[in-house]
């Protein structure tokens, strides 16, 4: 079942978190205090402040506070106006710290609502809408963000950033839509979406600029560290091969997310993601167990196991890959038994 539109828009973000707290603090209001008496001795007497006096107690301030829908608000229109200026680096520090107030104010939200269930249905109904209101105003702001590091030449920070939006909004919504024409503009995916009558014949445009997080991109990761084995540059072939590994995990978990938002929505699509989630994996377990092999080469093969153990559970062991990672480990002394087994050797080991 597809999760209703709320429910998608209530999940938290894994946002990176800033020092919220610290400009929260400094939007507040200085408490006033008197000047602390002094003793007859010339030395200052700290008074502890009175936490029911009413000169002490001062409110959020929406209008200044930066943890509120007003101060979320204030830093897009701040972000907008430094894209309007071509400061796209202004503009993206603003967007992220926008985006970070609405999530967190979606999740405060949302976390009230949950401690009122049951006990007070009509305030739980209110902050639940406060939950989802916030939730919206972090998909916007996760939009621009990803629309000003396209603009600035970064189209690989945007994708992730798309797919956010798409799992939190649902493809049929118009954010989500929108945000899924960018992924299609930017050849990411292969489909339009909603697909016109001779989709099939729909291309992609070819120049995306997707230089790094692409197939292509991680492809030439690869053939750098082919070229450096050549060479016998076995630390440059390992940290070529690391990077391709993580590329191709970044693209196979991003179609597998993408794929399961239009599954029963657009089954189409959905089969067309899973199948470029599944080709993407391969490169991964390829690129695995080419790193696994570099570090045999360098004697480190206790850096070589954990990495076939993650092929074989990847591939399965009746695959050529999984086959080639376990015969690796047979060869490495890790297991006692080759597999596939001769005939008539022991199932038991000695």
């Amino acid at each position: 079942m597809v999760p209703s539109a709320t429910a998608r828009l209530l999940q938290p973000l894994r946002l990176v978190s800033l020092s919220c707290l610290a400009a929260i603090s400094l939007t507040l209001p200085m408490v006033a205090q008197a000047k602390p008496p002094e003793s007859s001795a010339g030395v200052k007497q700290v008074q502890p402040i009175d936490p029911e006096d009413p000169s002490n107690l001062r409110p959020l301030n929406l209008d200044t506070s930066l943890l509120s829908l007003q101060g979320g608000q204030r830093l897009m229109r701040e972000a907008d106006n430094a894209v309007n200026q071509q400061d796209y680096a202004l503009a993206i520090r603003k967007l992220q710290e926008s985006r970070q107030v609405f999530n967190q104010l979606s999740n405060f939200h949302q976390e009230l609502a949950s401690s009122f269930s049951g006990i007070d249905n009509r305030l739980a109904e209110n902050l639940r809408s406060q939950a989802v209101e916030t939730a919206q105003m972090r998909d916007e702001a996760t939009y621009q963000l990803a629309l000003a590091h396209r603009a600035q030449g970064q189209p690989e920070l945007s994708v992730p950033l798309l797919v956010q939006i798409i799992r939190s909004q649902n493809p049929t919504r118009e954010l989500g839509t929108r945000a899924y024409q960018q992924l299609f503009e930017l050849g990411f995916v292969k489909l339009p979406y909603p697909r016109p009558s001779d989709a099939a014949n729909v291309q992609p445009p070819a120049d995306t600029g997707m230089n790094l997080l692409s197939l292509s991109g991680g492809r030439r990761l690869m053939q750098e560290a082919s070229d450096a084995v050549n060479r016998q540059d076995y630390a440059l072939a390992s940290r070529k091969l690391q990077e391709s590994r993580q590329v191709f995990n970044q693209l196979s978990n991003a179609y597998q997310e993408l794929a399961a938002s239009f599954s029963g929505i657009d089954n189409p699509i959905a089969d067309s993601l899973r199948s470029q989630a599944v080709e993407t994996a391969q490169m991964r377990d390829e690129a695995t167990y080419q790193l696994a092999l570099v570090h045999r080469v360098q004697n480190q093969p206790e850096l070589s196991v954990p990495l076939l153990v993650q092929i074989i559970r990847s591939q399965n062991p009746t695959r050529e890959l999984g086959t080639k990672a376990y015969q690796q480990l047979f060869e490495l002394g890790f297991v006692r038994l080759a597999y596939p087994r001769p005939r008539g050797q022991s199932t038991s080991s000695n």
